[in-house]
């Protein structure tokens, strides 16, 4: 998945980046891969039913996860539904030393710190 600092879907450039920032919002297609999204109205829509949703968001979170060589910190942010920051969330905490949640107003927050 792509993924850097900036504020694009999964980002980090690189596989070994110490600090990961995952979008949660729909505009996230690698997240999503698979999944069936519609434009309403300017606005992005999920078709496809929650329940396979999940099974697919935690399938393409879990690659990623196994794609990085260095899993210090992720940073989960992007508005969505909570079923996807559930999703998200249990793929990445045992994984990085440190979850982080950035509602793009108040800055980051831990909410997960191991080790």
């Amino acid at each position: 998945m792509s993924i850097s600092t900036q504020a694009t879907p999964i980002q980090n450039p690189t596989p070994s980046d110490s600090h990961c920032v995952v979008d949660l919002s729909l505009n996230n297609t690698e997240l999503y891969a698979g999944c069936e999204i519609e434009i309403v109205a300017g606005r992005a829509n999920l078709k496809t039913p929650v329940a396979e949703a999940v099974e697919l968001v935690g399938a393409n979170i879990s690659k990623w996860v196994s794609d990085r060589d260095v899993r210090e910190t992720v940073t989960l942010t992007g508005p969505m539904a909570v079923w996807s920051y559930l999703v998200v969330f249990h793929a990445v905490v045992h994984a990085f030393r440190e979850v982080q949640y950035n509602d793009g107003r108040n800055g980051s927050v831990v909410v997960a710190r191991h080790g």
